[in-house]
């Protein structure tokens, strides 16, 4: 009764380590009036509930679990994954996407943040053109042009669509090509025409890169040395020009989840740190069947990895979306260990403070050493360099290496003036993202091999899975993989109505405004900063933000998390509702303190575990070690120093 009495106090007037405390003597007496099982909720949290239109993780869990059979049933909740889900969703299917980790947890939070239309394509494709193999094998090399040229133009479709269905979360950004050099030798991608490219080449390419996108886009322009050097004052002396084209960039996790719960949204049941732990066929369930489909995959055991609990499911179809993690589920598919098909290339980006380049325009290097591009892009106050490409084991926590680091620092250094070279010291953070490069196992052998993204099917288990591609297409990976799976399932097909992904708009956009952030700071008296961080991750649904920070009446809603970050007390409650289960899923998806600043995310983890606590009611036991966990994960990122797990 001393315990519950606490509820009679002002909440405002408790702090929040006296809240805790009494929080947990409540579970006490909880557990004892319940036979003493420690660590149980004594109260329904209101974060556990979801956001308007999407139910909280528990309940979308009972709906898998009591569900007697789903349509699709897509594994793996990255961009991909969550894709599909929507798509299938959004088709009038009856859809269920688990994850094992987070939403967006491996390759899909560590990207660029770019979302790019294909140029890196575009030009190679140019230079197969000029080199010997076109002389060699003509016809060959034409084809994959043409090849590639499609590809592009379907870049160009994608990109597009997503900055105009998300344009919370997206925005265009110049990039300025300096170029220090009239005459480059030897050529960029062995290219004999780009070695003219500052005399006019480089000109023609990026207006022809304008016209594929049908100037839907800012247009490239021109840009003199005065005014290269006054954005970026940094820079060597020696540069001659700039050149200017335009991408879309977005925060990818925000974008991650964003997809995961309008697919949510559409229909489809999700729930992440959800694994599973064995697919099940139709011999499984004991269905009547003929010998040919008895190997078919219809379900699987599942397991929620915040209880514990397994649990089975039912589905006419599956989909696997593991990226990297792909050959582990076709693993679990067979039950027996497969010949790989997916291999790793590990992108190493390192943060820098925001001095190194302007808020509105970033910087492409396309004459590294050994002729690999690095972007120098502004994000989130900011400087993201990045990105290299070596082959990798695939791993759950990629860890960036020295190595790679000090090529990136080396690569900078090229351009800054001697007085401001930029050593291993400024590096604020720094992180690896696993890219997927796969190939197709049951594609007949005459068939082309993709250079984008793999979708397929084993003729077997008819489970399907899809690999490859990238960020900017993640929705035309999803729509070709659920037509290839309705194609596969004609008793699917009939129930399914045509792809609707092309016009429909991601959480957030709804209510979203160019002058939302003003708005905000002015109707609820918070600071600018504050304001257009919630504007820009949360668009329309920002208040709501807000209010879930002031109904959980913690003592300060509107606190920043840690000083120098717009990340207030109030988004963490609201994640909750978004599904976050863990420290991790704030530190690093939710906020993106990881990828900013290590030092900054390690402060901010004893404030976001207690907040979490008093939320979703753990004992002491249980946040410590969250709070553990959470320092284990950013042994996986790289700061001043070495990644402690190198």
């Amino acid at each position: 009764r001393d315990a519950m009495a606490e509820e009679d106090v002002p909440s405002k007037m408790l702090s929040l380590g006296s809240r805790m405390a009494a929080r947990r003597a409540m579970g006490a007496v909880h557990g004892r009036i319940n036979g003493g099982r420690s660590g149980m909720r004594w109260r329904s949290s209101s974060a556990r509930m979801g956001i308007e239109g999407v139910e909280g993780r528990e309940a979308m869990l009972k709906r898998i679990r009591e569900e007697e059979e789903f349509d699709v049933f897509v594994i793996g909740g990255g961009a991909t994954g969550a894709g599909v889900a929507l798509d299938a969703a959004s088709r009038g299917l009856k859809v269920a996407m688990v994850e094992r980790e987070d939403y967006g947890s491996g390759t899909s939070s560590r990207s660029t943040k770019l979302l790019w239309a294909g140029i890196r394509y575009l030009a190679g494709g140019f230079a197969t053109l000029f080199q010997r193999k076109m002389l060699v094998t003509p016809i060959k090399t034409l084809k994959d042009f043409v090849s590639t040229f499609k590809m592009v133009m379907g870049c160009q479709r994608e990109r597009n669509h997503l900055l105009k269905t998300a344009p919370h979360l997206t925005n265009w950004i110049p990039l300025v090509v300096p170029i220090d050099r009239w005459f480059l030798w030897p050529p960029p991608m062995k290219c004999l025409p780009a070695a003219l490219g500052p005399l006019g080449v480089y000109w023609i390419f990026f207006k022809f890169y304008d016209l594929l996108a049908k100037f839907s886009c800012p247009s490239s322009y021109y840009m003199s040395k005065s005014s290269v050097l006054k954005n970026f004052p940094q820079l060597d002396k020696r540069i001659k020009f700039g050149l200017v084209f335009y991408e879309g960039q977005h925060d990818d996790a925000r974008t991650n989840i964003a997809i995961a719960l309008t697919a949510a949204e559409t229909g489809a049941a999700i729930a992440n740190h959800t694994e599973v732990v064995k697919l099940l066929n139709a011999s499984d369930f004991g269905l009547d069947v003929k010998d040919q489909e008895k190997e078919k995959i219809v379900g699987a055991i599942l397991r929620d990895r915040i209880s514990g609990e397994e649990f089975k499911i039912r589905s006419k179809s599956v989909v696997m979306c593991g990226g990297p993690f792909t050959d582990e589920l076709r693993n679990i598919e067979t039950g027996e260990k497969v010949e790989p098909v997916v291999s790793g290339a590990a992108g190493t980006h390192v943060v820098l403070s925001r001095e190194y380049c302007p808020d509105d325009l970033g910087m492409v290097d396309m004459g590294t050493s050994d002729g690999r591009i690095l972007f120098y892009l502004p994000w989130e106050g900011h400087t993201v360099v990045g990105t290299t490409d070596v082959k990798c084991a695939v791993t759950d926590r990629p860890i960036p290496t020295e190595e790679e680091i000090d090529w990136i620092l080396n690569e900078t250094n090229t351009y800054l003036r001697p007085d401001l070279h930029v050593s291993r010291k400024d590096v604020l953070s720094a992180w690896s993202g696993i890219r997927p490069l796969a190939i197709d196992p049951h594609a007949d052998p005459n068939a082309p091999v993709s250079r984008d993204h793999i979708v397929s099917v084993n003729p077997r288990t008819k489970a399907v899975f899809v690999a490859g591609g990238k960020w900017t297409t993640y929705r035309e990976m999803a729509e070709d993989a659920i037509d290839k799976l309705l194609n596969l399932h004609p008793d699917i097909h009939k129930e399914a109505g045509d792809c609707k992904t092309l016009s429909i708009p991601l959480l957030g956009a709804q209510g979203y405004s160019d002058d939302l952030a003003e708005s905000l700071a002015k109707q609820y008296d918070i600071d600018l900063e504050t304001a257009k961080n919630l504007a820009k991750n949360y668009g329309g649904r920002a208040k709501d933000v807000l209010k879930a920070g002031k109904d959980a009446k913690i003592v300060d809603p509107l606190g920043l998390i840690v000083p120098g970050f717009p990340y207030i007390n109030a988004e963490i409650v609201y994640a909750i509702k978004e599904h976050a289960r863990t420290v991790e899923d704030v530190l690093s998806r939710r906020t993106r303190l990881s990828y900013l600043n290590l030092n900054s995310a390690k402060m901010a983890i004893p404030i976001i575990a207690d907040i979490m606590a008093l939320e979703l009611d753990w004992d002491e036991e249980t946040t410590e070690r969250q709070k553990a966990d959470a320092v284990e994960f950013l042994k996986s990122f790289a700061g001043p120093e070495p990644a402690a797990s190198a």
